[in-house]
């Protein structure tokens, strides 16, 4: 699954170890970024469930380098031992392969950050600038279409 952007507060920890063990425990909100450091590069851990599903059952993995961030995994955590989880965390230190280019919002969003949401309204899917969804609560990739408002 592709990671849906979500306005995300963070939460640093010392390793990969210690970001899966959150991820699989059930202890991480979904409003997180589990943010850890490995080979001179910053990494997180995000939820990429829905807000009906367990925090952290779907787990994107999204490495940065300065303000460019990319989704290396998607990890169905909720299928998996916490032993395949963390060979998953650990292996996108070292991976070259990448998903795609994403975005990460942490705190307050930058006006010119434009996501996907889903219309509160009608259900249908739209990209709008983040800041202009803020006045809906859009924490769970929610908001309210052009159409619809």
């Amino acid at each position: 699954m592709y990671y849906e952007s979500v306005i995300h507060t963070l939460r640093p920890v010392a390793n990969a170890v210690e970001a899966a063990t959150l991820a699989c425990s059930g202890s991480a909100m979904s409003h997180e970024a589990i943010q850890w450091e490995a080979n001179g590069k910053t990494y997180y851990a995000v939820s990429d469930t829905h807000i009906d599903n367990p925090a952290f059952s779907e787990t994107a993995i999204i490495r940065t380098d300065g303000e460019k961030f990319t989704q290396l995994e998607s990890i169905t955590v909720a299928w998996c031992k916490p032993e395949e989880v963390l060979g998953y965390f650990k292996g996108c230190e070292t991976q070259d392969w990448q998903m795609r280019q994403t975005q990460l919002i942490i705190g307050q969003p930058k006006p010119e950050q434009r996501a996907w949401f889903t219309c509160g309204c009608c259900g249908n899917g739209f990209k709008d600038f983040v800041a202009v969804q803020l006045k809906f609560d859009q924490d769970a990739s929610y908001g309210i279409c052009p159409r619809c408002q």
